[in-house]
């Protein structure tokens, strides 16, 4: 029965992912800057390790790796080097007219945060289960097996 389930859960997720390539594909800005003209007033996502450049009135640079793109629109707390998500327009004359911008502040402290986390409970659960191979399920530790 738990391979059934698997099997059907594999399944499902993968028409899931076939779905959404085919039916709602998303354009990338990397794609936008290689076919400007195609992309023309496309609504794009910006990577989600995108940091804010310069900062001028009414927009700012966009960087991610070793990219950059002008956004024109303003969020509050925008800060040089913070990290930003930008939902806008794609022009094809090379820049962005921002419909939302998510500013990450803290975002490196969350994810270690976040790893942390994470650590505490492998560890709660290795002290206190153990894989046995024979039943194939973890088992409380001093409890047979």
């Amino acid at each position: 029965m738990r391979w059934a389930m698997a099997v059907g859960l594999v399944m499902v997720t993968a028409i899931l992912c076939v779905y959404a390539g085919l039916y709602h594909p998303g354009l990338t800005l990397e794609e936008c800057l290689s076919r400007p003209a195609a992309c023309d007033g496309a609504v794009i996502y910006t990577p989600h390790e995108s940091t804010i450049g310069d900062i001028a009135e009414g927009g700012f640079t966009l960087r991610w790796g070793h990219r950059e793109i002008q956004v024109r629109g303003v969020a509050p707390s925008l800060q040089r080097g913070t990290y930003v998500q930008v939902k806008g327009v794609f022009h094809k004359e090379g820049y962005i007219d921002a419909l939302a911008i998510h500013v990450g502040r803290y975002r490196r402290l969350k994810i270690a945060a976040s790893a942390v986390g994470a650590a505490i409970v492998f560890f709660l659960v290795w002290k206190r289960f153990i894989w046995d191979s024979t039943a194939r399920a973890f088992t409380e530790r001093g409890m047979g097996g």
